[in-house]
Protein backbone atom coordinates (compact mmCIF):
# COMPACT_ATOMS: atom_id res chain seq x y z
CA UNK A 1 0.00 0.00 0.00
CA UNK A 2 1.41 3.51 -1.05
CA UNK A 3 1.57 5.93 1.26
CA UNK A 4 -0.05 8.74 -0.70
CA UNK A 5 -3.30 6.33 -1.15
CA UNK A 6 -3.04 5.98 3.25
CA UNK A 7 -3.02 9.40 3.22
CA UNK A 8 -6.17 9.67 0.74
CA UNK A 9 -7.73 6.92 2.24
CA UNK A 10 -7.38 8.37 6.27
CA UNK A 11 -7.97 11.95 5.23
CA UNK A 12 -11.54 10.83 3.17
CA UNK A 13 -12.62 8.85 5.91
CA UNK A 14 -11.58 10.83 9.27
CA UNK A 15 -13.09 13.84 7.00
CA UNK A 16 -16.39 12.11 6.95
CA UNK A 17 -15.70 10.83 10.43
CA UNK A 18 -15.39 14.42 11.82
CA UNK A 19 -18.20 16.11 9.94
CA UNK A 20 -20.80 13.48 10.36
CA UNK A 21 -20.23 12.44 13.77
CA UNK A 22 -19.60 16.90 14.73
CA UNK A 23 -23.06 17.51 13.01
CA UNK A 24 -24.96 14.98 15.36
CA UNK A 25 -23.34 15.60 18.82
CA UNK A 26 -22.94 19.32 18.75
CA UNK A 27 -26.91 19.45 17.46
CA UNK A 28 -27.35 17.45 20.31
CA UNK A 29 -24.86 19.60 23.17
CA UNK A 30 -25.14 22.86 21.51
CA UNK A 31 -28.64 22.85 19.72
CA UNK A 32 -26.30 23.65 16.77
CA UNK A 33 -23.23 22.92 14.73
CA UNK A 34 -19.82 24.61 14.57
CA UNK A 35 -19.99 27.52 11.40
CA UNK A 36 -18.26 26.20 8.06
CA UNK A 37 -17.97 22.79 9.69
CA UNK A 38 -17.19 20.95 5.72
CA UNK A 39 -14.48 22.61 5.89
CA UNK A 40 -13.24 22.39 9.40
CA UNK A 41 -13.97 18.86 9.02
CA UNK A 42 -11.68 18.92 5.98
CA UNK A 43 -8.65 20.74 8.10
CA UNK A 44 -8.76 17.80 10.47
CA UNK A 45 -9.03 15.01 8.53
CA UNK A 46 -5.96 16.74 6.46
CA UNK A 47 -3.93 17.52 9.61
CA UNK A 48 -5.23 13.80 11.55
CA UNK A 49 -4.35 12.07 8.22
CA UNK A 50 -1.44 13.89 7.43
CA UNK A 51 0.38 13.07 10.93
CA UNK A 52 -0.38 9.21 10.86
CA UNK A 53 0.82 9.00 7.51
CA UNK A 54 4.19 10.26 8.45
CA UNK A 55 4.18 8.04 11.78
CA UNK A 56 3.27 5.26 8.82
CA UNK A 57 6.31 6.28 7.18
CA UNK A 58 8.39 6.42 10.00
CA UNK A 59 7.71 2.81 10.84
CA UNK A 60 7.81 1.73 7.55
CA UNK A 61 11.78 2.96 7.66
CA UNK A 62 12.57 1.42 11.00
CA UNK A 63 9.94 -1.62 11.96
CA UNK A 64 8.72 -2.06 15.14
CA UNK A 65 11.18 0.90 16.47
CA UNK A 66 8.37 3.88 16.77
CA UNK A 67 5.19 2.04 17.53
CA UNK A 68 2.34 3.02 20.24
CA UNK A 69 3.31 3.20 23.80
CA UNK A 70 1.99 -0.08 24.20
CA UNK A 71 4.72 -2.21 21.46
CA UNK A 72 7.78 0.34 20.80
CA UNK A 73 11.07 -0.93 21.31
CA UNK A 74 13.45 1.40 22.84
CA UNK A 75 16.33 0.06 20.99
CA UNK A 76 18.30 0.42 17.88
CA UNK A 77 19.79 -2.43 15.68
CA UNK A 78 22.97 -3.07 13.86
CA UNK A 79 23.43 -6.29 11.76
CA UNK A 80 26.46 -7.78 11.52
CA UNK A 81 27.40 -11.13 8.94
CA UNK A 82 30.12 -12.32 10.89
CA UNK A 83 30.97 -13.55 14.65
CA UNK A 84 33.56 -15.74 16.57
CA UNK A 85 32.08 -18.23 19.38
CA UNK A 86 33.71 -18.52 21.84
CA UNK A 87 33.03 -22.38 23.66
CA UNK A 88 33.26 -23.67 26.64
CA UNK A 89 34.86 -27.61 25.97
CA UNK A 90 32.79 -30.52 28.02
CA UNK A 91 34.52 -33.27 29.20
CA UNK A 92 33.46 -36.20 31.39
CA UNK A 93 30.08 -34.19 31.86
CA UNK A 94 31.64 -31.24 33.25
CA UNK A 95 33.51 -27.90 31.97
CA UNK A 96 36.93 -28.26 31.21
CA UNK A 97 38.85 -25.57 33.10
CA UNK A 98 42.34 -23.84 33.64
CA UNK A 99 44.30 -23.98 36.09
CA UNK A 100 42.69 -21.16 38.21
CA UNK A 101 39.80 -22.77 37.58
CA UNK A 102 38.01 -20.53 34.95
CA UNK A 103 36.81 -22.77 31.67
CA UNK A 104 38.80 -23.48 29.77
CA UNK A 105 37.91 -21.33 25.88
CA UNK A 106 38.08 -21.85 22.32
CA UNK A 107 36.97 -19.61 19.41
CA UNK A 108 35.84 -20.71 16.23
CA UNK A 109 34.70 -18.18 13.46
CA UNK A 110 31.40 -18.23 11.73
CA UNK A 111 30.05 -16.00 9.00
CA UNK A 112 27.13 -16.09 7.40
CA UNK A 113 26.15 -17.60 4.37
CA UNK A 114 24.90 -16.96 1.24
CA UNK A 115 21.27 -15.81 1.46
CA UNK A 116 21.02 -12.27 2.84
CA UNK A 117 20.05 -11.36 6.18
CA UNK A 118 17.62 -14.35 6.61
CA UNK A 119 20.78 -16.72 5.67
CA UNK A 120 22.22 -18.98 8.91
CA UNK A 121 25.33 -18.76 10.27
CA UNK A 122 28.20 -21.33 9.18
CA UNK A 123 31.46 -22.24 10.36
CA UNK A 124 34.69 -21.00 8.77
CA UNK A 125 36.03 -23.99 6.96
CA UNK A 126 34.00 -26.87 7.78
CA UNK A 127 30.40 -25.15 6.70
CA UNK A 128 28.89 -26.74 9.55
CA UNK A 129 25.56 -24.60 10.56
CA UNK A 130 25.88 -22.52 13.95
CA UNK A 131 24.88 -24.60 17.17
CA UNK A 132 24.35 -23.04 20.53
CA UNK A 133 25.50 -26.33 22.15
CA UNK A 134 26.64 -29.47 22.18
CA UNK A 135 27.57 -32.93 23.93
CA UNK A 136 30.88 -31.19 23.26
CA UNK A 137 30.69 -27.47 24.37
CA UNK A 138 28.92 -24.87 25.98
CA UNK A 139 28.37 -21.40 23.28
CA UNK A 140 29.96 -19.19 26.81
CA UNK A 141 29.89 -16.10 24.67
CA UNK A 142 30.47 -14.39 21.19
CA UNK A 143 32.52 -11.87 19.58
CA UNK A 144 31.69 -9.71 17.31
CA UNK A 145 32.74 -6.64 15.50
CA UNK A 146 30.58 -3.62 14.30
CA UNK A 147 31.34 -0.68 11.80
CA UNK A 148 31.54 1.54 14.75
CA UNK A 149 33.71 -0.52 16.81
CA UNK A 150 37.65 -0.49 16.59
CA UNK A 151 38.04 -4.22 17.81
CA UNK A 152 35.91 -7.56 18.17
CA UNK A 153 33.43 -6.63 21.81
CA UNK A 154 32.73 -9.88 24.14
CA UNK A 155 29.07 -10.55 24.44
CA UNK A 156 28.93 -13.37 27.74
CA UNK A 157 26.04 -15.45 27.46
CA UNK A 158 23.54 -14.92 30.83
CA UNK A 159 23.81 -18.19 32.30
CA UNK A 160 22.86 -19.96 35.60
CA UNK A 161 24.66 -22.32 37.26
CA UNK A 162 23.29 -25.53 39.20
CA UNK A 163 24.37 -25.38 42.94
CA UNK A 164 25.35 -29.30 42.74
CA UNK A 165 26.53 -30.35 40.04
CA UNK A 166 28.39 -26.60 39.45
CA UNK A 167 27.22 -27.31 35.55
CA UNK A 168 25.87 -23.75 33.94
CA UNK A 169 22.63 -23.46 31.61
CA UNK A 170 21.10 -20.82 29.35
CA UNK A 171 18.83 -18.61 31.08
CA UNK A 172 15.10 -18.53 29.34
CA UNK A 173 16.14 -14.93 27.94
CA UNK A 174 19.06 -17.08 25.90
CA UNK A 175 20.98 -13.64 25.26
CA UNK A 176 24.57 -12.68 25.32
CA UNK A 177 25.08 -9.40 26.81
CA UNK A 178 27.80 -6.60 26.27
CA UNK A 179 30.62 -6.64 29.00
CA UNK A 180 30.57 -3.51 30.25
CA UNK A 181 27.96 -1.92 28.47
CA UNK A 182 24.31 -2.96 27.46
CA UNK A 183 24.07 -3.89 24.08
CA UNK A 184 23.15 -7.39 23.53
CA UNK A 185 22.56 -10.50 20.92
CA UNK A 186 19.55 -12.76 21.27
CA UNK A 187 20.74 -16.38 20.31
CA UNK A 188 17.61 -16.94 18.36
CA UNK A 189 18.56 -13.68 16.20
CA UNK A 190 22.15 -13.99 15.01
CA UNK A 191 22.82 -11.04 13.13
CA UNK A 192 21.47 -8.35 15.06
CA UNK A 193 22.98 -6.69 17.87
CA UNK A 194 20.37 -4.65 19.89
CA UNK A 195 21.50 -1.23 21.15
CA UNK A 196 18.94 0.18 23.76
CA UNK A 197 18.52 3.92 22.84
CA UNK A 198 17.19 6.94 24.60
CA UNK A 199 16.97 8.60 21.18
CA UNK A 200 14.58 5.46 20.09
CA UNK A 201 12.54 6.08 23.21
CA UNK A 202 12.22 9.59 23.03
CA UNK A 203 11.45 9.49 19.73
CA UNK A 204 8.72 7.16 20.29
CA UNK A 205 7.43 8.84 23.26
CA UNK A 206 7.20 12.21 21.15
CA UNK A 207 5.19 10.66 18.15
CA UNK A 208 2.82 9.21 21.15
CA UNK A 209 2.08 12.02 22.90
CA UNK A 210 1.86 14.04 19.77
CA UNK A 211 -1.21 11.73 18.67
CA UNK A 212 -2.63 12.69 21.78
CA UNK A 213 -2.22 16.62 20.82
CA UNK A 214 -3.36 16.63 17.32
CA UNK A 215 -6.76 15.00 18.42
CA UNK A 216 -7.18 17.73 21.39
CA UNK A 217 -6.40 20.28 18.24
CA UNK A 218 -8.58 18.82 16.00
CA UNK A 219 -12.02 18.09 18.32
CA UNK A 220 -11.00 21.38 20.57
CA UNK A 221 -9.93 24.40 18.06
CA UNK A 222 -10.90 22.82 14.79
CA UNK A 223 -13.93 21.18 15.67
CA UNK A 224 -15.16 24.18 17.98
CA UNK A 225 -16.07 21.62 20.91
CA UNK A 226 -16.73 22.61 24.55
CA UNK A 227 -12.59 21.84 26.27
CA UNK A 228 -14.14 18.96 28.19
CA UNK A 229 -15.68 17.49 25.47
CA UNK A 230 -12.76 17.66 23.52
CA UNK A 231 -10.98 16.46 25.83
CA UNK A 232 -13.44 13.23 26.42
CA UNK A 233 -13.16 12.84 22.70
CA UNK A 234 -9.24 13.18 22.67
CA UNK A 235 -8.69 9.87 24.65
CA UNK A 236 -11.32 7.98 23.34
CA UNK A 237 -10.07 9.03 19.78
CA UNK A 238 -6.03 8.25 20.84
CA UNK A 239 -6.94 4.75 22.36
CA UNK A 240 -8.90 3.91 19.07
CA UNK A 241 -5.78 5.00 17.13
CA UNK A 242 -3.73 3.50 19.16
CA UNK A 243 -4.99 -0.05 19.44
CA UNK A 244 -6.93 -0.36 16.28
CA UNK A 245 -5.66 2.07 13.25
CA UNK A 246 -1.86 2.07 13.71
CA UNK A 247 -1.28 -1.76 14.07
CA UNK A 248 -3.08 -2.30 10.41
CA UNK A 249 -1.44 1.03 9.01
CA UNK A 250 1.80 -0.94 10.19
CA UNK A 251 1.72 -4.12 9.35
CA UNK A 252 0.27 -3.25 5.53
CA UNK A 253 3.38 -0.43 4.81
CA UNK A 254 6.05 -2.61 6.03
CA UNK A 255 8.47 -4.50 3.89
CA UNK A 256 7.62 -8.35 4.03
CA UNK A 257 9.48 -10.29 6.06
CA UNK A 258 12.78 -11.97 4.72
CA UNK A 259 13.42 -15.70 5.52
CA UNK A 260 14.22 -16.58 8.84
CA UNK A 261 17.39 -18.47 9.40
CA UNK A 262 17.65 -22.36 10.01
CA UNK A 263 16.55 -23.00 13.79
CA UNK A 264 19.35 -23.42 16.21
CA UNK A 265 19.41 -26.21 18.42
CA UNK A 266 18.67 -25.13 21.38
CA UNK A 267 18.78 -28.09 23.83
CA UNK A 268 21.12 -30.86 23.13
CA UNK A 269 24.18 -32.53 24.16
CA UNK A 270 25.08 -30.55 27.20
CA UNK A 271 21.67 -29.69 28.50
CA UNK A 272 20.53 -32.61 28.14
CA UNK A 273 23.35 -34.78 29.98
CA UNK A 274 22.22 -32.44 32.67
CA UNK A 275 18.38 -32.99 32.53
CA UNK A 276 19.06 -36.64 31.69
CA UNK A 277 21.29 -36.78 35.22
CA UNK A 278 18.64 -34.81 37.02
CA UNK A 279 15.99 -36.87 36.20
CA UNK A 280 18.56 -40.33 37.05
CA UNK A 281 18.67 -39.21 40.53
CA UNK A 282 15.28 -38.00 41.45
CA UNK A 283 14.64 -41.70 40.12
CA UNK A 284 17.09 -43.45 42.32
CA UNK A 285 15.89 -41.08 45.42
CA UNK A 286 12.41 -42.28 44.80
CA UNK A 287 13.31 -45.82 44.61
Amino acid sequence: MTLLLVFALLTVGLTALFLGGTIVAQSYMYQEAAPRLPLRALAGGLLLGGFLTLWTYIDKNRPGQYETFFNFSAYETTEFTEFEAVRWPVVGGKFKTEADGKETETIVKFKRSAGGKGASFVEEGTNKNFILTSGDYMTGAVLVKTAKDPGPVRYDAKVQENSKTKMKTYTTERQFVEVNGDRYVNANQMGTLFVPSTKTLFVALLLNISLLLMWLVVTWPVLRFAFAHALGFTVVGTLVTMFALMPILFKYNRPEPKPAPEATAWVTGLESEILTGQIARAAKITG
